[in-house]
């Protein structure tokens, strides 16, 4: 994802889209809901990262040991259902 559409992708967040997308074939889903509460999960609900913000999470998220603008050109983006 370039950097145009990772700004995008972080404004669909504030406004609480909900996206799904593979990191290294492992599904992960990542959310910000009207509560202010922010979080990043593998799919599969084994290891989740919950954050009080939106800018906490962008701060603070990892991806093996990556932050999420670090990860992102190795990301496969989608917006989930």
């Amino acid at each position: 994802m370039d950097s145009k559409n990772y700004e995008l992708f972080k404004e669909g967040l504030s406004r609480g889209e909900e996206y799904l997308f593979t990191y290294h074939d492992i599904d992960y889903w990542i959310s910000h809901g009207a509560n202010g509460v922010s979080s990043l999960s593998k799919e599969d609900g084994t290891h989740c990262q919950d954050f009080d913000s939106l800018d906490e999470l962008f701060k603070n998220a990892q991806l093996e040991g990556k932050s999420l603008n670090e990860a992102r050109i190795e990301i496969d983006w989608g917006i989930a259902e």
